[in-house]
């Protein structure tokens, strides 16, 4: 079976949570995500590779809050590090947008959760020379 790119349609299916996003710019990072993935993947990690990159891709840029007029720029609050249900209470790392890797550091990978998903599936196909 050879190597087919991932569709727009392939992506909305999957990434649902995107809808809010245009699909130029949902096409655009799909073609940007491609060039990271090349046939050199194993067959079968080549479009969930390009799919997961193009979320975090999308996910860094705040793609969704901007889509929905909802982003503010400044301060980042971080990766949550503490929550608690009852009296909700929840906690943040720090940092700020350009430190934290929230707003255009994509190579972060570890940023969001279609990053490390990615990261793993690169791991796996790029795991390095085997020693015996």
């Amino acid at each position: 079976m050879p190597y087919v790119a991932p569709t727009l349609a392939e992506f909305r299916a999957r990434y649902a949570e995107f809808a809010p996003v245009g699909d130029a710019l949902v096409q655009a990072v799909l073609i940007e995500a491609q060039a990271s993935v090349s046939t050199s993947w194993v067959e079968r990690d080549y479009v969930p590779a390009i799919l997961l990159l193009t979320a975090h891709l999308l996910l860094s840029e705040d793609a969704i809050q901007k889509a929905q007029g909802s982003v503010s720029y400044g301060d980042y609050a971080g990766p949550i590090t503490k929550e608690k249900v009852g009296e909700v209470e929840v906690s943040y790392g720090g940092g700020t947008a350009a430190s934290s890797g929230a707003s255009g550091g994509s190579d972060d990978y570890s940023s969001t959760e279609y990053g490390k998903r990615f990261l793993r599936l690169l791991r796996l196909n790029f795991a390095g020379p085997m020693v015996a």
